[in-house]
C-alpha cells in the first residue's frame, strides 16, 4: 500500500514539474517577441538607471516604464518633444507611451540625469525591425 502511494506521489510531482516547465517555456517565447508591433515592452527604473538602457522596437509598440526603486521617485522625460510622465513616479507606479513613428527617441529621468539616468529607444518599421536596427546602429558607429 505504501509503495502504491509513493508511486502516485512521484507521478503527480513529475507531472506538475513538467507542466510548470512547459508554461515557463511558453512565457520565455512570448518575451522574445515582445518588440513586435502592438506589444508592450517593459523598462524598469532601478537605482538610478533604466533597464534596459537602450531598446529597439517596432512601430506601434507600447513601452511601459515601472519604478522598481525601493524609496526613490523617478520620471521619464523626452526633452526633444517636451513630453513625459509625471515628475514624481513613486515606487511601483507605471507610465506608458506608444511609438507610432520610426525614429530614435532619447529620454531622461530629470531628477537623476546628472547621475547618468538616460535611455534611448530605436523605433523601426515592423517589416525588417531587426535588420533595419542593425544597419542603423552600424551607421551610427561610423559617424562617431
Amino acid at each position: 500500500m505504501n509503495k502504491r502511494l509513493l508511486t502516485l506521489g512521484a507521478t503527480a510531482l513529475t507531472t506538475a514539474l513538467l507542466l510548470s516547465g512547459a508554461a515557463q517555456a511558453g512565457y520565455d517565447k512570448d518575451q522574445d517577441n515582445a518588440a513586435n508591433e502592438g506589444d508592450v515592452v517593459e523598462i524598469a527604473m532601478v537605482d538610478n538607471e533604466f533597464q534596459p538602457k537602450e531598446l529597439e522596437i517596432a512601430v506601434g509598440t507600447t513601452v511601459r516604464w515601472e519604478n522598481k526603486a525601493g524609496r526613490t521617485f523617478h520620471d521619464v522625460y523626452f526633452p526633444d518633444e517636451d513630453i513625459g510622465s509625471p515628475l514624481r513616479m513613486l515606487p511601483e507606479e507605471t507610465w506608458e507611451r506608444t511609438f507610432d513613428e520610426a525614429g530614435t527617441y532619447e529620454y531622461i529621468c530629470r531628477p537623476h540625469e546628472n547621475r547618468g539616468m538616460v535611455g534611448v529607444i530605436h523605433v523601426v518599421e515592423a517589416d525588417g525591425a531587426a535588420e533595419d536596427g542593425k544597419e542603423a546602429k552600424e551607421a551610427e558607429g561610423k559617424d562617431k
